[in-house]
């Protein structure tokens, strides 16, 4: 797990089927994941109608960033993000 900001990412790796999965959301908000601002499995941003969110949360250089940790995250078993 990784902070970017307010951006938390998750990380899992499962060695019997050589498989890394990489998740982004907003921990403020709520404790299960399904409830939080996040973005979703094709990286798009996925906000609940019920919370609102600061507007500096979502600013696109943000999401960016973002996203292209979720991309080396994904990339293969070594993740080592620089310039967080």
């Amino acid at each position: 797990m990784i902070f970017v900001e307010d951006w938390l990412i998750e990380r899992k790796v499962d060695l019997n089927i050589n498989e890394t999965q990489c998740r982004a959301s907003i921990p403020t908000h709520a404790n299960w994941f399904g409830a939080r601002v996040r973005l979703g499995s094709n990286d798009e941003l996925i906000k609940p109608i019920w919370i609102s969110v600061k507007a500096d949360q979502l600013l696109e250089s943000k999401l960016a960033k973002v996203k292209k940790l979720l991309d080396d995250c994904r990339s293969g078993l070594l993740f080592l993000p620089i310039d967080l």
